[in-house]
C-alpha cells in the first residue's frame, strides 16, 4: 500500500492550492482526481478576485494569470457593484478569466512543485485509526495517510462518509445560467439592467459567446429549455435578440 503524509480527494482550484502550499512546506502530498484531465463541462467560475491575486502573488505565480485573463471592476455585495480602484493593495482589481482556463495554470504550477495526481479514479471509502487513515479508492487501489483532505465539492463523499454536517439555510434565490453564441460581441463585464437580478454578459477568450443568470427563476424546471431561457433572459438583458444559440448541445443550456 503506497504511503503519503496528505491524501487530497478532488483536484479543482481548492485541492490544487492546497497541493501547492504543502509541497512548498515540504509535505508529501497526492491529489485523487475522478476526471482524467483537467478539463472542465463548461466555463465554471468567472474570475479571480483581488486577495485570491494577491496570494497567487505571494507565490510568485499571479503574472500566469494575469496574461491569461482581463483586468476590470467587478467587485461587489449584496448585487452593489463596488469600485476598489483605491484599495490599498498592487491588485485592486478582478481577473476575468474563466475557471476552465485558470484551473489548468493552477495545475501547472502543482505539477512543477512535483505533486503527483491520481486522475481516473476517486475515494470511494476510507478507515481511521490512531495513526491514520486507510484511503480506498476506485479501481481495486488504496493508499495509506496520515491525514485525508476533503476538497471533493459542496456534496463531498469525504464529508458525509465522516459524519460532518454541512449546516445552512434552505436557498431562496435560484439562478439560471448558459453559455451561448451571440449575434453580436457582447459588452465585457457585468451588466445589471433589471431589479434584484445580476446578469454578467462577458466575451469567453477566443469565441463570440457570454454567459447569462438571473436570479428570479424559482419556478423554472431545474432543467429548463433552451427556449425557456432566453425567454426569461431577455428583460435580464433588456433586448430579445443576441443570443443565437446554446453551446454544446443543440437543446438546451450548457
Amino acid at each position: 500500500m503506497t504511503e503519503h503524509a496528505v491524501v487530497i480527494a478532488g483536484g479543482g482550484p481548492t485541492g490544487l492550492m492546497l497541493a501547492g502550499e504543502l509541497a512548498l512546506a515540504g509535505v508529501d502530498v497526492v491529489i485523487v482526481e475522478r476526471r482524467a484531465s483537467q478539463d472542465l463541462d463548461g466555463s465554471r467560475g468567472g474570475g479571480l478576485h483581488s486577495r485570491t491575486i494577491e496570494v497567487l502573488d505571494q507565490r510568485g505565480i499571479a503574472d500566469r494569470f494575469l496574461s491569461a485573463g482581463q483586468v476590470m471592476q467587478g467587485a461587489g455585495f449584496a448585487l452593489i457593484p463596488m469600485d476598489i480602484s483605491d484599495f490599498p493593495t498592487r491588485h485592486n482589481y478582478v481577473l476575468a478569466l474563466w475557471q476552465s482556463h485558470f484551473e489548468p495554470i493552477l495545475a501547472t504550477w502543482v505539477g512543477e512543485l512535483g505533486v503527483p495526481i491520481l486522475r481516473s479514479c476517486e475515494v470511494v471509502g476510507f478507515a481511521q485509526d490512531d495513526t491514520g487513515v486507510d484511503v480506498e479508492l476506485s479501481g481495486d487501489m488504496s493508499l495509506r495517510a496520515e491525514y485525508l483532505v476533503g476538497c471533493d465539492g459542496g456534496r463531498s463523499l469525504i464529508r458525509k462518509a465522516a459524519g460532518i454536517d454541512f449546516a445552512g439555510s434552505d436557498p431562496t434565490t435560484s439562478w439560471m445560467i448558459a453559455e451561448v453564441e451571440m449575434d453580436e460581441e457582447p459588452e465585457f463585464g457585468i451588466v445589471a439592467t433589471a431589479p434584484a437580478s445580476m446578469p454578467s454578459v462577458g466575451e469567453q477568450p477566443g469565441s463570440p459567446s457570454g454567459s447569462c443568470s438571473r436570479n428570479d427563476m424559482s419556478s423554472t424546471p431545474a432543467t429548463p429549455a433552451w427556449a425557456s431561457f432566453a425567454r426569461h433572459s431577455s428583460p435580464c438583458t433588456g433586448r430579445t435578440a443576441g443570443f443565437a444559440a446554446p453551446i454544446g448541445s443543440p437543446g438546451s443550456p450548457t
